[in-house]
């Protein structure tokens, strides 16, 4: 099938660019945020974060990742607005991922984290603005569907609070039982292992709860049964139930049994034997002693590439904690405890971390894929619509380009949020991404203003708090808010900017479709004169021996100058690429004057019964009355 607008196949060549840049930038910034807990924790590393955002998040994008997108981010534009013209919408978005990825690659080089949703609700507001003026956007409208009572722009303001204030009252009290009732207990190392069942169902069935309700539901609602969210929840249940089951009857003895092996009674780690490097004379071969001196240019400039791909899976993270002093002081004063503890929960939080990161690709993944998948399909369609599936290689497309941020900068986002915002520990981290989970969801549920950026911030700032004012770095924490707001701000000033650049400059597209215009209009109004002066010279001789009594020799002077005139002016501009710039207002004013002069000079017939030349009167327009009862010829009403 032929696409709809061909013209604009450079906007898919280009967007889809700009749209990998733009998912790069999340998965060096958003993706690795829900990685920040967990790598800042220790508990994985650099590439086995990766690994599973490659097959967790490819699997929750791949098969529940293909959510109905909104054409119009958040509720924030009217699409209204942009229906007569969609290829200025998608346009927009190409900007719209232009400007976001500059920005969020600057926002993850400087160490801060920023949310790709607001971005693109930003550039929206900003180019509807310079579109459609204020009308275009939805500042504050009422919302009676939700627990907060609007919808719109206000809620992305509301949720630079909100969030944050939220997750970290929530991670708070979650670290803070945690501790309480077993890191702070003697018996704490048995203790561990009686609480990762109860918890893992809490995981499991939290997680599970917003995969079926946000993640899924739209997918698994048909014609004949809907999915309720009382349906999800006692299904997220007996998922999380079954977990309960498997950790307390076989992964916790397990997990017990390798902590036994790893650390003495006393809950020191048991170092393994130093290897023997002693070495014999028979164990060298000396063929494979070194490589060989001589490489060609493709194995060195391999080796570079291999080398620039793979940095950011091989730096240290946690080296800033030695380099700063203000970071080094917040890990060496919090709370230690019991390493045989810390270690089990490890195992906890990277169950938990596969959670977060399968939801973030069954829910953002798509989301993500929307500037790319609406740029394709006012492409192909020539439309926009209120909603639109996404194909399914534009979410691998989403997908790829999350990964490959996330494993080729995402360590700046890593070591700002996992290692000098707060101090993070196994149990640490799984409190934070535990509340994470349970306020997104809540939030979402209530329709509450959330964004599951800024929560994860506030959990971990929550986390610091419990070890006192000392345990957060409150420095970096007024830089993160600040960039909340000002990452926005500049996103959609440079949206702006490129926006009316494009639009307020000379199209190659519009200018020949303005031509083709031009030149029919031309055509029509010539023909229209022409016609009108034949007809006109058919009653000269009439007209001058006072025949007709409507059209005397006078008039029909006057009316011969106005036809020649209007001629005239037609002819000067007949021929658009001739005669330089002419406003399209010339070509529609002698339109309508040609159609001025048909209405006050010519016989409607159109639905008369009978009208033969010469005829002094006109039929009736009342049908009983038609070819009966003479009536006056009027003039038809064309303008």
């Amino acid at each position: 099938m032929a696409a709809a607008l061909p013209e604009y196949l450079w906007f898919v060549v280009i967007g889809a660019f700009a749209a990998f840049g733009f998912g790069w930038g999340n998965g060096a910034n958003d993706l690795a945020n829900g990685f920040a807990t967990s790598v800042g924790s220790k508990t994985l590393t650099m590439k086995q974060a990766v690994l599973i955002a490659i097959v967790f998040d490819f699997l929750g994008a791949m098969l529940l990742g293909r959510v109905v997108t909104n054409t119009i981010a958040s509720g924030v534009a009217d699409i209204n607005s942009f229906s007569a013209n969609p290829e200025v919408y998608a346009y927009g978005m190409i900007c719209a991922c232009i400007a976001g990825t500059i920005w969020i690659a600057v926002a993850s080089k400087i160490g801060v984290n920023v949310s790709g949703t607001h971005f693109i609700v930003a550039s929206i507001v900003s180019f509807g603005l310079i579109w459609d003026g204020s009308e275009a956007i939805i500042w504050r409208e009422k919302d009676s569907s939700a627990a907060f009572p609007y919808k719109g722009v206000i809620t992305i303001v509301v949720s630079w609070i909100f969030s944050p204030i939220l997750t970290a009252a929530c991670s708070a009290i979650l670290f803070g039982v945690v501790r309480t009732l077993v890191l702070r207990r003697k018996n704490a190392y048995t203790l561990a292992f009686w609480t990762l069942p109860p918890i893992v169902f809490t995981t499991t069935f939290i997680n599970m709860y917003f995969i079926f309700t946000k993640g899924i539901k739209k997918q698994l609602v048909t014609e004949k049964k809907q999915w309720t969210d009382d349906k999800s929840a006692w299904v997220a249940a007996v998922i999380a139930a079954s977990a309960f089951v498997l950790t307390a009857v076989a992964i916790a003895p397990l997990l017990k049994r390798h902590c036994d092996k790893l650390f003495d009674s006393n809950g020191n780690f048991i170092a393994p034997p130093a290897p023997d490097v002693e070495a014999k004379g028979d164990d060298i071969d000396g063929d494979k002693v070194a490589p060989p001196l001589n490489q060609n240019n493709l194995q060195k400039w391999g080796s570079k590439a291999w080398k620039v791909a793979t940095h950011g899976l091989n730096v240290d993270i946690h080296d800033v904690v030695k380099t700063s002093a203000t970071v080094g002081a917040i890990h060496e004063n919090a709370e230690v405890f019991e390493p045989r503890v810390e270690y089990a929960f490890m195992y906890l939080q990277v169950f938990s971390a596969i959670c977060v990161i399968f939801a973030h690709g069954a829910g953002e993944v798509g989301y993500a894929a929307g500037p790319m998948s609406t740029i394709y399909h006012v492409w192909k369609d020539g439309k926009l619509t209120k909603g639109q599936v996404p194909p399914l290689w534009i979410i691998f497309f989403g997908a790829v380009a999350l990964v490959v941020g996330l494993a080729t900068y995402g360590y700046h986002t890593m070591r700002a949020m996992g290692v000098k915002l707060a101090k993070l520990t196994p149990t640490r981290g799984f409190a934070a991404e535990l509340a994470t989970a349970l306020t997104v969801t809540v939030a979402s549920q209530y329709g509450l203003p959330q964004s599951g950026s800024l929560c994860i911030v506030g959990a971990v700032v929550g986390i610091g708090i419990m070890e006192g004012r000392s345990g957060v770095n409150w420095k970096q924490f007024a830089l993160q808010f600040c960039s909340w707001v000002g990452s926005v701000i500049l996103v959609g000033l440079t949206t702006a900017v490129l926006f009316a650049i494009g639009i307020y400059t000379p199209s190659a597209v519009d200018a020949k479709a303005l031509m083709s215009y031009k030149t029919e209009i031309s055509a029509i109004n010539a023909n229209f004169y022409k016609e009108l002066n034949t007809t006109l010279y058919n009653f000269r001789e009439a007209s001058s021996t006072n025949n007709l009594t409507q059209l005397s020799e006078a008039e029909w002077i006057r009316l011969n100058t106005t036809f020649a005139q209007a001629a005239a002016a037609v002819k000067a501009v007949s021929v658009p690429a001739k005669v330089g710039t002419v406003r399209p207002a010339v070509y529609l004013g002698n339109l309508r004057k040609g159609l001025a002069e048909i209405q006050n000079f010519t016989v409607l017939t159109l639905g008369q019964k009978n009208v033969f030349p010469g005829s002094l009167t006109c039929n009736s327009n009342i049908t009983a009355e038609i070819g009966k009862v003479p009536a006056i010829c009027k003039a038809p009403k064309l303008i």
